[in-house]
């Protein structure tokens, strides 16, 4: 067993360009996911929390057309939708019709609709465009400096997370759920279980 300063060379020496190429790229791409596994959880803002069964996080921002929103003024009083999405996203807009049915039908019942820019790779100028481009009906938010998107550790688009009304994750996915109309009347009671 080979535990000197070389114990992480290969074992035999490779016989021609092409092998010592392989080895190198195989030595590039674990040096880079160790180097990524690393940045990834120790990154500031990055959350490891926002999973279900968490509280919402704080947050206070303003919509594209400028009304104020936190969580603090949803709590206690409505359930909360939030989907996390991006104008490049090919998902996020495969998902624009279902999203409007959901807002169309749970946004008079007590649900608030949160839709919210992550901001990466994305302009306010681009997210303005999209949403007049696609007749986005639900209140959007362009999160400036990805702030919101860090407190959710959202690490995807589209990323869509349910909150009860009092304030705990009770869905957390990069799917719609399925089954919304069955836990809706949960999310809207006092404790929200489901």
């Amino acid at each position: 067993m080979n535990t000197g300063p070389c114990a992480s060379l290969p074992r035999r020496l490779p016989t021609s360009w092409d092998e010592t190429a392989k080895t190198r790229g195989k030595m590039k791409l674990t040096t880079i996911v160790c180097v990524g596994v690393l940045m990834i959880s120790t990154w500031p803002g990055i959350a490891l929390g926002a999973e279900v069964g968490d509280p919402v996080p704080g947050f206070e921002t303003k919509s594209l057309e400028g009304k104020s929103i936190s969580s603090d003024s949803i709590k206690g009083k409505n359930s909360l939708f939030l989907v996390f999405w991006a104008t490049w996203c090919e998902n996020c807009k495969k998902e624009i019709p279902r999203l409007k049915e959901i807002y169309s039908t749970y946004v008079p019942k007590g649900m608030t609709f949160l839709a919210i820019n992550t901001s990466v790779n994305d302009s306010l100028k681009k997210a303005k465009r999209y949403v007049e481009k696609y007749e986005i009906p639900y209140p959007v938010i362009f999160d400036s400096g990805s702030e919101i998107t860090k407190r959710f550790a959202v690490r995807g688009t589209p990323t869509i997370i349910i909150v009860d009304k009092q304030g705990i994750i009770r869905y957390r996915s990069a799917d719609l759920p399925g089954d919304l109309a069955e836990h809706f009347e949960a999310l809207m009671k006092s404790g929200g279980e489901s």
